[in-house]
C-alpha cells in the first residue's frame, strides 16, 4: 500500500521542465516524501500535519510564525504517519522529493535538534534546492554520503529522534526544502564564540534557509516553466539592501541563476541583495557604488509583518537589518 501511495503521488506531481540556466532538457520529478496522499487530494492541515501536543491547533506543524503564540519560526512543516506500531512508533517510509545526491546524514540523534536527518541536494534544478528529512527513526541500508536518490526512493524511516524529548506518539517527519547560503560556512561559524562545536559542517541548519514546502508543491501542481527558479522569482521582494564587498555573495558559487547583470571579468563595490519574506534570498545585482555598512534601498513593510522572524525591524523613526538578515548577510559574504 505505501509504494503504491508513493508512486500515486510521484505521477501526480510530476512535470516536465527545462532548465534554461543548465541548457538541458532533463525532466524534474517531485514526490510527496511520506505515503500520506492527503495534500495530493486537496485535503486540509488536519490529514497531513502533525500538531506540536494535543490541545495545539494542527497549524503549529505548519511553516512559519507558527510555534509559541507566533513568536517562533518553525523553518519546514511536521508531516504526520498513516501507521503506527503497538507502541506508538510511527512506521511510514520517508521518500526523496526529487533527484539528487545525498549530501549529509547525521547519525547521532542528541547532536541535533533534528535528530537522525538527512539532506538531499538536488543538483538538476536551478536554483540547486536542499531537501532535509529530520527526527528519523533510521536510514535505509545502501544510503550513505554520495548515494544518488531518485524521487520517489526510500531513504529512511519516520521517527521521534531528537536532542530533545519528542514523544512516541508524535512521531513525524520534519521536511524542509530550501537555499544552502554558501560553502564556508564553518569560517562563519568560528568567528561566533559558539561553546558548541558545529557537529554538521556545511549543513548546519543555520546555512539552510526554508522555503514554505507547501507553497512549492502547490505551485508545482500548477505547473511552471523553468521551476523552481520560476517559483523563486514569484515571491515577492521585502527588502534591498546594498552590501559593501569586492567578492560576489558565496551562494552564487552554488547558484549562479540568481545573480543578475554580473559581469565576473568586472570590478565591483557592492552588491545589491533582494530578500524576500522571512529572509529568502531572491536575488543579487553587483554595483559600481561604494558603501562603507549595508545600506537599505527598499522595504515592503506590508510583506514583513511576521513578528518572530522579521527581515527588517524599526526601532523609533528608523529601520535596521534584524538579527536574522544580519546572520544571512555575515555568511553569505564571509572571507
Amino acid at each position: 500500500m505505501k509504494i503504491f501511495y508513493a508512486i500515486t503521488l510521484l505521477s501526480f506531481f510530476t512535470l516536465r521542465l527545462t532548465h534554461e540556466c543548465l541548457g538541458d532538457k532533463e525532466a524534474l520529478y517531485l514526490s510527496w516524501p511520506t505515503p500520506n496522499p492527503a495534500f495530493a487530494r486537496g485535503m486540509g492541515y488536519h490529514a497531513f500535519l502533525e500538531k506540536t501536543g494535543p490541545d495545539k491547533k494542527f497549524s503549529s506543524g505548519a511553516y512559519g510564525c507558527v510555534r509559541n503564540n507566533g513568536n517562533k519560526f518553525h523553518e519546514g512543516v511536521d508531516l504526520s504517519p498513516i501507521s503506527n506500531m503497538a507502541s506508538g512508533k510511527a512506521s511510514d517510509s520517508i521518500f526523496a522529493a526529487m533527484p539528487g545526491v545525498v549530501a549529509y546524514i547525521n547519525h547521532a540523534p542528541s547532536a541535533s535538534a533534528y535528530g537522525k536527518y538527512i539532506v538531499v541536494e538536488h543538483f538538476n534544478t536551478q536554483p540547486t534546492l536542499y531537501s532535509l528529512y529530520g527526527h528519523l527513526e533510521s536510514v535505509n541500508q545502501g544510503i550513505s554520503v554520495g548515494s544518488k536518490v531518485q524521487a520517489s526512493q526510500k531513504i529512511g524511516k519516520m521517527g521521534n529522534t531528537a536532542s530533545f524529548r519528542i514523544p512516541l506518539d508524535r512521531s513525524h517527519l520534519h521536511f524542509e526544502i530550501g537555499l544552502r547560503l554558501g560553502g564556508r560556512f564553518q569560517s562563519w561559524y568560528d568567528r561566533q564564540g559558539f561553546k558548541t562545536k558545529n557537529l554538521h559542517g556545511n549543513f548546519n541548519g543555520y546555512n539552510l534557509v526554508g522555503l514554505d514546502p507547501l507553497l512549492f508543491y502547490a505551485a508545482f501542481k500548477r505547473s511552471s516553466k523553468n521551476f523552481p527558479q520560476a517559483y523563486i522569482d514569484s515571491l515577492i521582494p521585502v527588502a534591498k539592501i546594498r552590501v559593501p564587498s569586492k567578492s560576489p555573495p558565496q551562494i552564487l558559487s552554488i547558484n549562479p541563476c540568481l545573480a543578475n547583470n554580473f559581469d565576473k571579468s568586472l570590478n565591483y563595490e557592492s552588491w545589491t541583495c533582494t530578500f524576500g519574506k522571512y529572509g529568502i534570498p531572491l536575488s543579487f545585482e553587483p554595483s559600481q557604488v561604494t558603501c562603507i555598512k549595508p545600506e537599505i534601498l527598499y522595504y515592503d513593510q506590508n510583506e514583513d509583518q511576521e513578528a518572530c522572524r522579521p527581515v527588517l525591524v524599526k526601532r523609533g523613526k528608523d529601520l535596521f537589518l534584524s538579527d536574522i538578515l544580519n546572520t544571512y548577510l555575515e555568511i553569505l559574504f564571509v572571507e
